[in-house]
């Protein structure tokens, strides 16, 4: 079974077209339960997770997210390449 979801409009790309190459990658994480919307980098990409890097302006803190397949999958946030 292929694993898809979008990114970037209306293309999808296998869990496998994110690599390493991405990392420093500026991405929009979009929260689609709390409709939030957060300008972030990729720091890290694992074979089923994608961890991101952004600012949190409500603590003024630096904050992480690892993004897994599921996310994705499920739609409970999309991802917007942006570089």
């Amino acid at each position: 079974m292929k694993i898809i979801y979008k990114i970037k409009g209306v293309k999808r790309l296998k869990i496998s077209d994110f690599n390493k190459n991405q990392i420093g990658s500026a991405v929009q994480l979009q929260d689609i339960r709390f409709d939030t919307k957060a300008d972030c980098i990729i720091t890290k990409v694992e074979k089923n997770e994608i961890l991101v890097m952004y600012y949190e302006k409500e603590t003024e803190e630096i904050a992480y997210k690892t993004l897994t397949k599921e996310d994705l999958i499920l739609d409970d946030y999309k991802l917007k390449l942006l570089s």
